[in-house]
């Protein structure tokens, strides 16, 4: 008798201890589900709000690579201090260090003691100094071209992530406003089902529909931190910084692409280009080179004067000498060749990339003006109107006036509208980007 009763003892507390693990479980998958749903939050961090203006200051004062390629106009112009320079004189001393007759060791103050001094001095003929000159100048103009390039990239780069930043925080906020809704709807039919008042394959349905946005949120999530990190690079601030991008609707709607003339547009992208100017000012460079190395056909003339104190004819000799190389075997006819050759490449190449400015002008209006058509045909007011309709339709949903189906189809044709409303608003401006880029300037301040 007494084994039973601790045989029913220990049952009883074993289903028990059973009972309690089951509800620590539910609750675990309870908290797990509404973790997995609950949209992540950005870390605690400063947080900063730029306009793109700001941004450009911050980046052409703080960007560590455009301030290295800016260093490289001064460095040419120290180049160009060193071609100015002639060559320096040489001089050349001889003494005996033992008379022999006398036997003295370095006898510079006697009668009978020898020395000789001689001084060169090169002198360039046929221009080599001003031509080296001209060399140097132009490897300036190159300097300065390849900076101004590297500005023009980085800055579109810079504005293409500014954009993309704006356009993805506006898409986090539409996540944002939809999940919430419909985690208060999911928590009213929770309990609607829990009392039976609705089937679960409806509860079910919503909660799926959560998880999805949920993941698609994460999806954009991860996009806005790749704009977020590459536009804290470009503008030189700390990682950790939240950058909040100002965009005002001025600036959205003040542009106009179809006044753009195509024509201007092709002057403009001939100044402003220095990518194509680098292209013509290499051509130059070699124009200088090739007229270097004819000059350098022609010899350098050297001038002497020498003093001989003893071991001339006479005591105290002073003499002065000419010198010059013979153009006999060598007249750099080599050299000029090749820079003839690579003269005559340098001009194709400059012609083809001019083409191909041309050809990215002309792909970069035509992109531009198909969106900006797309854009004006668009009714700002279609966002508002669909946004209230949305609203009436989550109200008769959770009055049961209209089943789950129907309101999961309104309710994800308001999200992608929301969507491709936002991406054809960033596609325009990215389009002006891109316009910007392929001129090398921003058209609509000329």
């Amino acid at each position: 008798m007494f084994c039973r009763s601790s045989l029913y003892v220990r049952l009883r507390a074993r289903k028990q201890w059973l009972a309690c693990w089951l509800v620590f479980a539910a609750s675990s998958i309870h908290v797990l589900v509404a973790q997995t749903i609950a949209p992540p939050q950005l870390p605690a961090s400063d947080t900063v709000q730029l306009t793109l203006q700001q941004a450009d200051d911050q980046f052409r004062a703080h960007n560590l690579s455009l301030l290295a390629a800016q260093l490289g106009i001064p460095e040419n112009k120290a180049y160009e201090l060193q071609a100015q320079l002639r060559v320096n004189p040489s001089v050349y001393v001889e003494t005996m260090p033992y008379n022999q007759l006398t036997h003295e060791a370095l006898p510079f103050g006697k009668a009978n003691s020898q020395q000789v001094i001689q001084v060169q001095q090169l002198i360039r003929l046929a221009g080599k100094r001003n031509k080296q000159l001209a060399l140097a100048k132009t490897g300036t103009d190159l300097a300065a071209d390849r900076f101004y390039d590297l500005l023009r990239t980085l800055t579109y780069q810079l504005h293409t992530s500014f954009l993309d930043l704006y356009y993805g925080q506006q898409l986090l906020a539409v996540y944002d406003e939809e999940i919430a809704t419909l985690q208060q709807t999911v928590q009213l039919y929770q309990q609607q089902f829990d009392k039976g008042n609705v089937p679960l394959k409806d509860l079910t349905r919503l909660k799926a529909y959560l998880f999805n946005l949920t993941t698609e949120r994460q999806q954009r999530l991860r996009q806005v931190t790749d704009s977020q990190s590459d536009l804290a690079i470009l503008v030189n601030i700390k990682p950790a910084t939240v950058i909040r991008p100002v965009v005002s609707t001025d600036s959205v709607s003040q542009f106009n692409v179809s006044q753009l003339n195509l024509d201007t547009l092709y002057q403009l992208a001939e100044h402003y280009r220095y990518d194509a100017k680098s292209y013509r000012d290499l051509a130059r460079q070699e124009q200088q080179n090739l007229a270097l190395q004819k000059a350098l056909a022609v010899p350098d003339l050297t001038l002497q004067g020498t003093y001989d104190r003893n071991a001339g004819y006479i005591p105290n000799y002073v003499g002065v000498g000419v010198g010059i190389s013979l153009p006999v075997l060598n007249r750099n006819q080599g050299n000029i060749q090749a820079a003839q050759i690579r003269t005559q490449s340098s001009q194709y190449l400059s012609n083809a990339y001019r083409a191909q400015v041309d050809g990215e002008v002309q792909r970069a209006y035509d992109k531009a003006r198909q969106t900006e058509q797309l854009y004006r045909t668009f009714d700002n007011q279609f966002t508002g109107d669909f946004g209230r309709l949305i609203n009436g339709v989550t109200i008769n949903y959770r009055k049961q006036n209209i089943d789950v189906v129907e309101f999961l189809d309104f309710f994800d044709s308001y999200k992608n509208t929301q969507i491709q409303v936002t991406q054809l608003q960033n596609d325009r401006m990215q389009s002006l980007e891109e316009l910007d880029y392929a001129i090398g300037t921003n058209p609509f301040r000329h």
